[in-house]
């Protein structure tokens, strides 16, 4: 028998209006938690629902109900709950272990954070942000950055933030030459990381307080490997197998630079243009060539490759290189399965069909959905690139 924990924790932080917001309060209840990570978005994300009538300690130990009281901003008074107030969350199972002949608590702390926004309803609605929230307020200097590689621009961006950068990766170093020139107006440095990731194909998310901001997707070093059964310990999914020799996929082939140009915007601010160095890759059933330009009729699935300062010609090589990373054999979709064990995106998962070797594979992990309260803890998990092939 598995029986549900949770510990939740938030920290109020003090602004100008409310200096004197220094409580700490925690709880263990909860109606419903639900939470998105993923590389494919800037930040984690969550929802969490709790009742209006709750009673918790603070950072004294004492007994505190928020029941009539000030919850987010109704009232003059100093609110208990603030958008920017920190939050933890830790959940998990108590499970009776046969062998130690005891309960034993298994718990994970899922997500750090921030209130991004609080909904006044009954039971209380509760948006969450990670540490991308706080890159949100931090404004980007007005600079034009010349001879900086992403990894010592990103840097500079969050020094004095209190977060770090992941530079290494298995001891070497991570860097990633952006071009001659990038420029920085008027932004924040989530909004500069957004850019990133639109025109550039540079992800960036955190892991804790370090921020990690590259063309690659995950990092080797600290990826741990799950196994799951079909008809065992997964629950459902939506899982389709597709064979490499069996597909046409077509694949746009980017390069991206940004340069500066003549003249200043409406605004006042520098002109600048991104220059795309593009092409079309077709892989048919096995064969790959490449193109200028999508062939005229071309009907198939469409994926995108993304590199930074490329020329057409180093472009034919870098793809005929990283095409195994978007056309592949095997599985795509999702599975769903239990809290235990703990999956992050960027992990790998070895998949076991008995009935149907075909399907056995190892994957990385692309996104997580995890789902926790009153109906149970179930994670979704979405693959990506098969890794044993």
């Amino acid at each position: 028998m598995l029986d549900l924990k949770s510990s939740i924790k938030f920290t109020q932080i003090p602004n100008e209006s409310y200096p004197d917001r220094t409580n700490t309060f925690e709880f263990n209840f909860l109606n419903e938690f639900e939470m998105t990570s993923t590389w494919f978005n800037l930040s984690d994300t969550g929802k969490l629902i709790v009742p209006q009538k709750l009673s918790f300690r603070d950072k004294d130990g004492n007994l505190f109900s928020w029941n009539g009281k000030n919850i987010s901003g109704q009232t003059n008074t100093s609110p208990i709950l603030l958008r920017g107030d920190a939050i933890s969350i830790t959940i998990g199972y108590y499970f009776y272990d046969a062998v130690q002949q005891k309960r034993i608590l298994v718990t994970d702390n899922v997500f750090n954070g921030y209130v991004s926004q609080v909904h006044s309803s009954t039971p209380l609605e509760i948006e969450l942000m990670d540490n991308m929230y706080r890159l949100q307020q931090t404004a980007a200097p007005n600079k034009q950055w010349i001879g900086y590689t992403i990894e010592n621009m990103v840097a500079e961006l969050i020094k004095g933030t209190g977060f770090t950068l992941k530079t290494k990766v298995s001891g070497d170093n991570i860097s990633n030459d952006i071009g001659d020139q990038y420029i920085t107006e008027n932004q924040t440095v989530a909004e500069v990381l957004l850019d990133l990731k639109k025109n550039y194909y540079v992800q960036s998310w955190f892991r804790g307080n370090e921020l990690r901001c590259s063309v690659a997707t995950y990092f080797p070093d600290d990826r741990t490997n799950h196994k799951f059964k079909f008809q065992y310990n997964i629950i459902s999914d939506t899982l389709e197998y597709k064979r490499k020799d069996d597909v046409v996929v077509g694949v746009q082939v980017y390069s991206q630079k940004q340069s500066v140009e003549n003249g200043v915007t409406k605004r006042g601010t520098t002109k600048y243009k991104i220059e795309k160095i593009k092409q079309f890759a077709v892989w048919n059933k096995g064969i790959l060539n490449i193109y200028d330009e999508k062939p005229a009729g071309f009907q198939g699935e469409i994926r995108t490759l993304n590199f930074l300062a490329a020329t057409k010609e180093q472009l034919k090589k870098l793809v005929k290189e990283n095409i195994n990373n978007v056309i592949y054999e095997g599985l795509e979709g999702t599975f769903t399965v239990f809290g235990l064990p703990f999956v992050k995106h960027g992990d790998s998962v070895t998949l076991i069909d008995d009935n149907m070797p075909d399907r056995n594979g190892t994957y990385i992990v692309n996104a997580i959905e995890r789902y926790f309260g009153v109906n149970g803890y179930r994670q979704v998990i979405t693959i990506g690139t098969r890794i044993d092939v």
